[in-house]
């Protein structure tokens, strides 16, 4: 699979199916992660795996409402960083930069290998952390729910959520996010300068 069937199939499923984890998953997500850029090589992302069952349920009382279909995740996994763990230049902090970059590489793994990683960002922080005891000066920047893609009427999602495992949502079209050479704030100008470069 070349990179972009890999990033085709990439979706972020809120029905998953249990599955087992075993020491050889969290190995290659592991492996994976090691190798993502790094702003002066500082790897300033860190990964709690937590498969413990007792462990993932406690950590299951943290979500909002919106993300209680977590509760099929097989493996969840908190991505924090903070501040001091990587480059500051002329007051761009990179440790956010630097662990995204990170987190895409082990989610295109995830999806490699035949699961899904769903990162979520509706959950009380302060109480995630106390559980998996992250030092209070990072940042949770997100917790990934990993399982297995699960066609099924039994999970029951908001409206909106069924609505998006049937079908990608959509994207935002080409000329709302890139620019050639320079910022063009309005729209139809730069729809019309993209669209002569690829005609």
């Amino acid at each position: 699979m070349n990179l972009t069937e890999l990033v085709s199939k990439r979706r972020s499923y809120r029905k998953l199916k249990p599955i087992e984890i075993t020491p050889e998953i969290i190995q290659e997500l592991v492996k994976i992660v090691e190798l993502a850029p790094s702003c002066d090589n500082n790897q300033p992302w860190r990964f709690i795996f937590v498969y413990d069952k007792t462990k993932i349920k406690e950590l299951h009382e943290v979500f909002h409402d919106q993300n209680k279909w977590i509760k099929n995740a097989s493996l969840l996994i908190g991505v924090f960083s903070n501040k001091d763990a990587d480059c500051t230049i002329e007051d761009r902090d990179y440790f956010l930069f630097d662990t995204g970059i990170a987190t895409s590489y082990l989610i295109l793994k995830a999806t490699e290998m035949g699961l899904v990683a769903h990162p979520t960002s509706y959950y009380n922080e302060k109480k995630a952390k106390q559980i998996l005891n992250i030092p209070v000066n990072n940042v949770l920047i997100s917790i990934l729910a990993i399982g297995k893609h699960h066609d099924t009427s039994e999970i029951v999602l908001r409206p909106d959520q069924e609505e998006n495992e049937l079908e990608r949502p959509k994207r935002l079209n080409m000329q709302y996010l890139s620019y050639l050479n320079n910022y063009i704030e309005k729209y139809e100008e730069n729809k019309e300068k993209i669209k002569k470069f690829f005609e």
